[in-house]
């Protein structure tokens, strides 16, 4: 067996290959009965009215602007420390991302920044939960409603995090999560939409699966009818049952394999505290608590953040880097920065970020070992 530390891994265990086994066996692996489920045990976990279950958080994200509206001729604010999914979901409607910088603590969404962008045009924020930090949603809410923006929250990270009464996923006027294979729970691939209204919901579902009235299992299933109406040029973005029952089995642990990722954060936040060439992300407090989706730490400057990793993979500690900002992108570059914009504190941290190995299968040895291997000389 292999001795080195991924970056990630997904935590799978019998539940999971019976929950598959379940859903390969009933002769039904598209979109139905589990997926259903999975949407409704979702949304009661993340305390809203309903949850669509897609294909990606991209997809949320992009239907979660389609049902609001949002199209050639408007703006959307979203951060550039992000993965590059949260604009392009933007460019995918027609409309254009405005890039914001960061604040320098969590590297979450400015809300200055946000403030001074904003123009007639501006039709919504998307904040992105960094790393598993929640976003100040509280002034980015007040100040959406002084302009009368929608906001949705990226909250890829997020499951689960809160900050005060704010839980992620709970606030904006929608949320995308994601099941990516690293993220706090997975079904490989997937994503999912919550909001609290039902008209964007039905929306959502719609934009989601081409546009149909009804789906498959509706048509399909005995008794049922085989006609359908389109009413817009939707999309492929729906889940298969397959992937919502491995998110059924992984969120009915979530709270147990979140434990296990905040005990590791306090580990690392402990055993390298004295360490005199990182810098190390804040600690939990009793109102803010991080999914624990990133443990990202900074290098001092004067460190070569690629040697750094080197070493660590010679020790068999594998890294991550989290994010490469997006106005650093030919594309972004080219097509969204406008003339004269700066993003100081993302050019300042981006050459010092690392992300240490955190998931809930590593064991005490494991993380002893990626302690060991970043304060060795």
């Amino acid at each position: 067996m292999s001795t080195y530390i991924p970056f990630a891994e997904p935590c799978f265990d019998e539940t999971e290959e019976e929950a598959v086994l379940r859903v390969v066996r009933s002769g039904w692996v598209s979109t139905g009965a589990e997926a259903r489920a999975f949407e409704e045990e979702f949304a009661a976990y993340i305390g809203c009215e309903h949850a669509v279950a897609l294909n990606s958080c991209t997809a949320a994200l992009h239907v979660a602007l389609m049902a609001y509206g949002i199209g050639p001729g408007d703006e959307v604010i979203v951060p550039t420390m992000t993965f590059t999914a949260t604009a392009a979901a933007v460019a995918h409607t027609g409309a254009t991302p405005v890039l914001a910088d960061v604040e320098p603590v969590h590297l979450t969404l400015d809300p200055e920044q946000v403030r001074s962008l904003i123009t007639p045009r501006t039709k919504a924020v998307i904040p992105v939960h960094f790393g598993g930090r929640m976003a100040d949603l509280g002034t980015l809410m007040e100040l959406c409603g002084e302009h009368g923006l929608t906001l949705i929250e990226d909250a890829a990270h997020t499951l689960p995090a809160r900050d005060g009464d704010a839980v992620a996923g709970r606030i904006g006027h929608a949320s995308a999560f994601s099941f990516f294979a690293t993220k706090p729970i997975t079904t490989a691939e997937g994503g999912m939409l919550c909001t609290n209204s039902s008209a964007i919901a039905d929306q959502a579902r719609r934009w989601g699966l081409h546009g149909l009235s009804r789906g498959a299992e509706d048509r399909y299933r005995p008794g049922k009818r085989a006609q359908y109406d389109v009413d817009r040029p939707g999309f492929k973005y729906n889940m298969s049952d397959l992937q919502a029952a491995l998110g059924r089995a992984q969120l009915a642990k979530a709270d147990r394999l979140h434990t296990r990722r905040t005990a590791i954060a306090e580990t690392y936040l402990r055993e390298l505290a004295g360490s005199d060439h990182l810098e190390l992300p804040p600690p939990d407090t009793e109102t803010n608590r991080s999914s624990w989706y990133l443990f990202p730490v900074r290098l001092r400057v004067e460190l070569d953040r690629d040697e750094f990793r080197q070493r660590l993979h010679t020790l068999d500690v594998g890294t991550s880097v989290h994010f490469q900002p997006l106005h650093h992108f030919s594309w972004y570059r080219e097509n969204v920065v406008r003339a004269g914009q700066t993003f100081p504190v993302a050019d300042s941290v981006y050459p010092t970020l690392i992300s240490l190995p955190i998931f809930p299968g590593m064991d005490d040895k494991a993380v002893s070992r990626v302690v060991s291997a970043v304060s060795a000389p």
